[in-house]
């Protein structure tokens, strides 16, 4: 007799009934037991406190709290750079640039208000202040003045942004690959205005 009452097959030691019992338990156990595992997961992962995964906008945002910005440089506005550019090129334009009587005009590489200051500003300057739309550009050669036909003269200004109160330029001039140079600028910023200091 098997725990069932129940006569046994005497080919297999246990009853049919008792077999199909014994798979149906087992198979509960499985059940049950992967039901466990799977509840203790959850259950484990259940916290109120906000958890950021590596992929959670949150890990920026705390990241972003960490992080100390850098001081913020100060920057140029539009009328400090023409301020500057005009300062440089009047200092520029005071001094002869190369063999003068050669070039038949200068341009400036700036906006067209800030070349129409300077052209009233020097009005009778040698050779004459011209807007650009006057030059011709040829590759590997001096620049040509479209009104003559003869060589001209290029002059630019770049600068870096201010710090602590003083700013550098180069101001540069160029008559094609042979001829050109440039000064570096120091200027300060007083109450008139940025003004050079030094140049070298």
């Amino acid at each position: 007799m098997c725990c069932l009452g129940q006569t046994r097959d005497f080919k297999t030691s246990a009853c049919i009934s008792c077999l199909i019992l014994d798979a149906a338990v087992c198979r509960m156990r499985t059940v049950t037991l992967f039901a466990l595992i799977v509840l203790t997961l959850l259950t484990g992962c259940a916290t109120p406190e906000n958890i950021p995964l590596s992929d959670d906008g949150a890990v920026s945002a705390l990241q972003k709290k960490d992080i100390i910005a850098p001081p913020v440089k100060p920057t140029l506005s539009d009328s400090e750079r023409q301020e500057v550019e005009i300062e440089v090129f009047s200092w520029l334009l005071d001094r002869p640039i190369g063999d003068d009587p050669v070039y038949s005009a200068i341009f400036l590489q700036v906006d067209p208000p800030t070349t129409t200051i300077l052209m009233r500003q020097f009005p009778a300057h040698q050779p004459p202040l011209k807007p650009l739309w006057h030059i011709s550009v040829r590759p590997g050669q001096s620049p040509l003045d479209k009104d003559t036909g003869r060589l001209a003269v290029i002059l630019s200004v770049d600068m870096l942004d201010p710090e602590n109160g003083a700013l550098v330029a180069v101001g540069k001039w160029s008559a094609g690959d042979a001829a050109s140079g440039f000064h570096t600028f120091t200027l300060h910023r007083s109450e008139a205005g940025w003004r050079i200091q030094s140049v070298k």
